[in-house]
């Protein structure tokens, strides 16, 4: 009776492990889905990553991961894989606060090219800022121009920074000469003196300085003040510029 029970638990030992090797799976299966922009049915809660899937063999294969790994595995405890980053396009994201004086957090957008840049574009990524009241109070305006230029991909510029009733901060066109292509970070970080910073695809970082402005002080008294953030992303009126690049957005505290 004693060996009977021994085989019988290690059968079981043996189901069981097979079973988390099963799910481990078709978890990792589920995620490299979610990660090639399947939008689930059942997992609602997990957020699909780039472009959305549209090829219907890849969906339906997909779609079958995704109700084995309901059907057989523990989900209770399941953390999908879900991305930190949101896509934008000339739009204007939620409020986010309230926060402490001074502590306006980092909006960070992150630019991925789809396809080789032929023409002169634009793009304005702004960081906004509100009082207690709702009122905006000041915002950061960061205008791009992306073109080709003999061959080579070249980012005009101008930076600024705006207080309502008062004089607005305002560096004259420049070119960034450290963007050699349309895959780049860009962070808003109103509280910094280097505002504007540009992570390339190569990991290097770049600032872009604004504590020169007269206004700066008055900036300082503006953020003392915010208790709210938002960011706006707009592009001129029938502009084709998502045909050449995705955006995407996360903002992280400080």
């Amino acid at each position: 009776m004693n060996v009977l029970r021994i085989c019988l638990s290690v059968i079981l030992l043996a189901i069981a492990l097979e079973a988390d090797k099963f799910c481990e799976k078709r978890t990792k299966k589920f995620n490299k889905c979610l990660g090639s922009g399947f939008s689930p049915k059942i997992f609602t809660n997990c957020q699909p990553e780039g472009e959305a899937m549209t090829a219907r063999r890849k969906i339906k294969k997909c779609t079958r991961i995704e109700k084995k790994l309901s059907k057989f595995c523990d989900t209770g405890s399941f953390d999908c894989k879900t991305s930190e980053w949101t896509p934008i396009f000339n739009t204007t994201t939620s409020k986010v606060g309230p926060f402490e004086a001074s502590k306006v957090p980092d909006f960070i957008v992150k630019f991925t090219q789809k396809k080789e840049v032929d023409k002169i574009l634009y793009y304005s990524v702004s960081v906004q800022l509100y009082n207690a009241a709702g009122d905006k109070i000041g915002w950061t305006n960061f205008i791009q121009y992306p073109s080709n230029r003999n061959g080579k991909f070249k980012v005009g510029m101008y930076k600024r920074t705006y207080i309502p009733g008062s004089d607005s901060c305002s560096r004259g066109y420049l070119t960034l000469d450290y963007l050699t292509d349309y895959n780049f970070e860009m962070r808003t970080s109103a509280t910094q003196a280097n505002m504007f910073q540009f992570t390339t695809s190569d990991g290097v970082v770049h600032n872009e300085d604004m504590s020169y402005c007269n206004n700066y002080s008055a900036w300082q008294d503006v953020l003392s003040r915010t208790e709210y953030a938002d960011l706006k992303m707009y592009t001129s009126t029938g502009s084709d510029i998502a045909d050449y690049v995705t955006a995407e957005y996360k903002v992280e505290e400080n």
